[in-house]
């Protein structure tokens, strides 16, 4: 940046050039050549070149392979990197560790990981990315501002094409309105179909077939970019070869078959601009210029269709090559917008379809637009003028896709998208939401999370990852705890995940995991036993008067009824503990808690009258703190008395160490029990009953109904079992 004009420069290679091919060799004596030196050893045939590797980022497949090394699409652009820094540095002879790296507008979270990722491998630090339209028309705007101007800057790079709608707006500021893109289209596709038309041609007119001579092809490939630049400023551009068996060959391409050959890739890039102008609800009409970048933009057929398409004559005030990397250079010296803050409304009513199921409200917060205050722009409405210091100028971007998460629908019968953070939102920005989570007393509290990046159907969406929130505290209560999670677009357009539980200030653990090979089942109909409630764990101990007064039919009617409480809960859905003690005199533990519950029942049957005494001195509730005090979860202790307890104050004190402890307690009293002290025993959160000895069973049935026996659970998984479908659903009924 040239600070006393306020402008950028571009600053020449060591070899006095302004543009560097995007092209590596590697040499057999392990040398590294980059630049223009490797796209003619490329054009020539030689092998062990790259190129073209940039729409490949993200991707952790082998790109190329070379001297027995293997090499991403990450790897051969550090080395990229690595060269223009080093280029840099001794041009300028100042070390240089910070970058701001431009990117395709519509790169995803992983393209721009792998780019953040390739910048670091070079020993750059990178300042900030930024989108290649975005940095081309702001290298545009410090030399021909008009406020209220709205540009539609069309990116056709070598690999990419993006297209973004830019507004000149007050107070120096640019504003991305909106921006969409395919980063697997670009220039080269204009190459393979030229090198289709030339073999095509060969083929009828010698009967020689390319495409049984690999390296013949090849040499047509690494041609074509040649034959496209005479055809630039040619209408007739000729090809020559020497082919095997046949010998010299020569032929003509014209501007008309090349044109008419990738009519439909051009085509493609108009559908994508009037997309974007479809989404901002205006038309052709109501922008004011079109802006080309890249330098596939050069072909003579991009002027001409947009112009056809759109009533435009498209700008020529910008380098295509050098705009980018000047927009850059400017974003170096500007201030940093702050975060903004989406809110997701519910919605008014349960039958709300999907795209209608969240509105979103925006809330500003400081922009760079409010930074910008202090300075003054020359000029006035209508008007194109220079500013005169490019430092004046601040620019709000907006981020390509929406992003979502996968969840469940209202119905629990299908996965679907649900957008967290529409497109075109400015970045950076955040939006939150808060889903409540029925948390498992054993195992760990886990929730799944799968960011989307798009629209579509879960497996039709590019999903980024998968992001597992741990650290979360067991509620001991029968109350859900509410998980909050905030998603977030950073400056560089970087998604961005953190959880907190209840009102929590600190953030919870997230890990990011490995996306699973096999997504298959979130495009499948949902399994409805995957839905399947799985309750809180659940500890229960049954304490039984065996005095005396029990003998004959109330011991047995005793035992028959807390063998059926067993049974309710042999598909208890979760993690089930059943203990039994027997009481008169002194309390005995039977059956200490197990999850066996065939031994359970087994050791109700052995109890007998009379076994631990005739009359009623002792009390089971020391026997119950031990079994249960150090569990979590919920905790109960079941207490059948009959007939008058000898020491009820000492029995009543010790369950109300067991209420505060959080266990709770419910007594059943036949017989000549004492219904005051069946109450004060009792904890409240399930009533004491004082019932007829025939009743016994029906009374332990509705009191394992109501703990979440016979098949009856929370909605909403728990710990460990815990899966993004199900929590998403509890949010979205």
């Amino acid at each position: 940046m040239d600070e006393k004009k306020g402008q950028p420069v571009i600053v020449s290679n060591t070899l006095g050039e302004r543009i560097t091919p995007s092209v590596i060799q590697f040499t057999e004596d392990d040398e590294i050549i980059v630049g223009a030196e490797a796209k003619e050893a490329f054009e020539a045939g030689e092998s062990g070149c790259a190129s073209v590797f940039k729409r490949s980022m993200g991707s952790n497949d082998t790109y190329c392979s070379f001297n027995g090394k293997q090499y991403t699409a990450e790897d051969l652009s550090a080395i990229l990197l690595r060269y223009l820094k080093e280029e840099a540095e001794a041009v300028t002879h100042q070390k240089i560790d910070e970058a701001v790296v431009t990117v395709p507008a519509y790169f995803y979270h992983k393209e721009r990981q792998a780019t953040m990722n390739a910048a670091k491998k070079a020993g750059l630090n990178i300042r900030q990315i930024i989108n290649e339209p975005t940095a081309a028309a702001m290298n545009y705007g410090v030399n021909h501002w008009r406020e209220n101007a709205r540009v539609l800057v069309y990116d056709l790079g070598g690999g990419t094409f993006d297209v973004t709608l830019v507004q000149m707006k007050k107070n120096n500021q640019m504003e991305s309105l909106q921006t969409t893109g395919d980063h697997t289209l670009g220039g080269k596709d204009w190459d393979a179909r030229l090198s289709a038309e030339i073999e095509s041609k060969i083929e009828s007119e010698t009967g020689f077939y390319v495409s049984e001579y690999p390296e013949i092809h090849q040499t047509v490939i690494q041609n074509a970019e040649n034959i496209k630049k005479q055809l630039t400023t040619r209408n007739v551009a000729n090809v020559r070869l020497n082919l095997p068996n046949y010998g010299w060959y020569s032929t003509t391409i014209s501007l008309e078959e090349f044109e008419q050959s990738t009519t439909d890739l051009i085509e493609r890039t108009g559908t994508l601009c009037e997309s974007l102008l479809r989404g901002l609800g205006i038309g052709w009409r109501d922008i004011t210029d079109i802006l080309l970048v890249g330098g596939s933009t050069r072909m003579r057929q991009v002027s001409s269709y947009l112009k056809r398409i759109s009533g435009h004559t498209p700008l020529a005030q910008v380098n295509p090559d050098e705009a980018v990397a000047l927009g850059a250079a400017i974003q170096v010296h500007l201030p940093l917008p702050e975060y903004s803050v989406i809110t997701m409304a519910p919605p008014k009513q349960e039958n709300t379809s999907n795209s209608e199921f969240f509105k979103f409200k925006r809330q500003e917060l400081k922009t760079a637009s409010q930074q910008a205050q202090k300075y003054t722009l020359p000029g006035t409405v209508g008007k194109e003028t220079a500013l005169n210091n490019a430092l004046c100028m601040s620019h709000v971007d907006v981020v390509a896709h929406a992003m979502g998460v996968i969840a469940v629908n209202a119905e629990g019968t299908h996965y679907i998208n649900k957008t967290i953070v529409p497109a075109n939102q400015k970045i950076p920005v955040k939006c939150a939401e808060a889903f409540h989570y029925y948390t498992s007393a054993r195992g760990d509290n886990e929730v799944e999370i799968y960011v989307l990046q798009g629209t579509k159907a879960p497996l039709d969406c590019e999903i980024i990852g998968k992001y597992v929130v741990s650290g979360i505290s067991h509620d001991r209560t029968d109350n859900p705890t509410t998980i909050k999670i905030q998603y977030s677009y950073d400056i560089n357009g970087m998604v961005h995940v953190q959880a907190r539980q209840g009102s929590g200030t600190t953030d919870l653990p997230i890990r990011e995991e490995a996306v699973p090979a096999d997504m298959s089942k979130f495009g499948r109909p949902i399994d409805p036993q995957e839905m399947k409630p799985i309750a809180e764990a659940l500890s229960v101990v049954m304490a039984v008067d065996v005095s005396g007064s029990m003998s004959g039919k109330p011991i047995e009617d005793a035992r028959n009824a807390m063998c059926h409480f067993v049974d309710n809960f042999e598909d208890y859905p979760g993690d089930v503990e059943i203990g039994v003690i027997a009481v008169s005199d002194s309390s005995k533990v039977v059956q200490p808690l197990t999850s066996n519950l065939h031994k359970c029942k087994t050791s109700i049957r052995s109890i007998t009258e009379c076994m631990t005494g005739v009359c009623n001195a002792g009390h089971p509730f020391n026997d119950i703190q031990s079994m249960l005090g150090s569990l979590d979860g919920k905790r109960l202790g079941i207490v059948l008395a009959d007939g008058m307890w000898e020491n009820q104050s000492l029995a009543v004190s010790e369950a109300k160490s067991c209420h505060r402890m959080g266990i709770d307690i419910t007594g059943i009293g036949f017989g000549s029990a004492d219904e005051k002290f069946l109450r004060d025993i009792s904890s409240g959160d399930i009533d004491s009953m004082l019932v007829d000895q025939s009743e016994l069973t029906q009374s332990f049935g509705k009191i394992a109904q109501e703990i979440g026996g016979s098949n009856t659970g929370k909605h909403g998984r728990t710990g460990a079992e815990t899966s993004v479908a199900t929590w998403l659903a509890i949010n979205e009924q």
